[in-house]
């Protein structure tokens, strides 16, 4: 069986992330400057940090309560200062529309943080102040990615999250580079580990129980990470601290499956340096 189809066999699932809310309630103005209906802000704003897009949810409770004069939800976007943790005040701009209580931001950059906020819409096309805002850094991700063991297939079983010289995330490479952040061994009794190369990187198990996806995985933890193999088992997450020349940057590997020889992995990384948002909603 070739790799793409021992990939293709195995069930995957979804990679999400999350991120950190701030306060930033205010009022955008009325979008078309006719209505004189001020609703109230939609409540809850979550996110989901994707690949090169953000999935936005929040309440229902104005629909709920208001359901003969609501029209649809704005939703806005600007810049966000890392430096202060503030939104830019002056450059909120609208990203699109919605009756749903979801949206999906995309064509955005990964490891460049975003601001977002909601607000609603009567059907007078007057305009209520928005919700707090919330922060999203959307990363990489992926999923069916298969490393094999080095005694099986060396030429196979190395692992980078990012890979300097070409630019690329994800990378399955030859296991005897210096470079990797890790590369898959056999042990003798047939389970497979996973083994840090570089001695500046570290990594943490993520709980002590499987986990059904790396939804579940609510952020890079702030401690107990260490040089050390640690065994890959079906349904655990890993988080690694990767040392890249500018600082520290964080990926996790979910083990969605493991063969004899090979492993099949879920994974998401974060380019933004030291930012932990390998989050979850």
């Amino acid at each position: 069986m070739t790799r793409l189809a021992r990939s293709l066999a195995l069930l995957s699932v979804a990679l999400t992330a999350c991120n950190v809310q701030i306060s930033s309630p205010g009022t955008i103005g009325d979008g078309t400057g006719s209505g004189t209906t001020r609703l109230p802000a939609p409540e809850g704003l979550l996110s989901v940090s994707l690949d090169g897009a953000v999935q936005l949810s929040w309440s229902n409770k104005v629909v709920t309560a208001h359901a003969s004069t609501f029209k649809h939800y704005r939703v806005y976007s600007s810049s966000y200062d890392a430096t202060t943790s503030r939104c830019n005040e002056s450059a909120w701009t609208i990203e699109g529309t919605t009756v749903s209580d979801g949206f999906l931001a995309g064509n955005l950059r990964n490891g460049v943080s975003r601001c977002f906020a909601v607000t609603s819409v009567a059907r007078d096309d007057g305009e209520g102040a928005r919700g707090s805002a919330r922060v999203d850094t959307p990363r990489h991700g992926g999923r069916f990615v298969l490393v094999d063991a080095y005694e099986s297939r060396p030429t196979t079983a190395g692992w980078l999250f990012y890979e300097a010289s070409s630019g690329r995330v994800a990378v399955v490479s030859d296991g005897a580079r210096s470079d990797l952040d890790f590369r898959v061994e056999r042990h003798a009794d047939g389970s497979l580990w996973f083994r840090p190369i570089r001695t500046a990187n570290r990594v943490a198990v993520f709980g002590n129980t499987p986990i059904p996806d790396l939804t579940v995985l609510d952020r890079a933890p702030a401690s107990g990470y260490s040089f050390a193999n640690v065994e890959a088992l079906a349904g655990f997450a890993y988080v690694f601290s990767v040392q890249q020349p500018d600082g520290v940057h964080f990926g996790a590997v979910r083990v969605a499956y493991v063969g004899r020889d090979y492993v099949v992995l879920d994974w998401a990384y974060q380019s933004a340096v030291n930012n932990t948002e390998l989050y979850r909603m």
